[in-house]
C-alpha cells in the first residue's frame, strides 16, 4: 500500500492551530482515527472526510488527503 503521509489534514490542523483531540471532538470521531488518517495507515470513508472538512471549515474535503509533496 502508497503511504500518502504526510497529509494535508495535518497541515490544516497544524496551521489552525488544533491537537488531534480537539479536531476528534469538532468532527465526532475518535481521536486515534484522527491519528491513523494523517499516518496513512486509513483512508477516511467520505462521510468521515466531510465531518473532518467542515470541522476545519474547508470547501473540499478531497484537498485533506493530498500528500504534502504533490500539493
Amino acid at each position: 500500500m502508497q503511504q500518502l503521509k504526510p497529509r494535508a489534514l495535518e497541515r490544516v490542523r497544524e496551521e489552525q492551530g488544533m491537537t488531534r483531540a480537539a479536531l476528534a471532538r469538532a468532527a465526532n470521531m475518535q481521536a486515534g482515527t484522527i491519528t491513523w488518517i494523517e499516518t496513512g495507515r486509513f483512508i477516511p470513508y467520505e462521510s468521515q472526510l466531510a465531518k473532518l472538512a467542515a470541522a476545519l471549515g474547508v470547501d473540499d474535503p478531497e484537498s485533506l488527503l493530498v500528500p504534502l509533496d504533490a500539493a
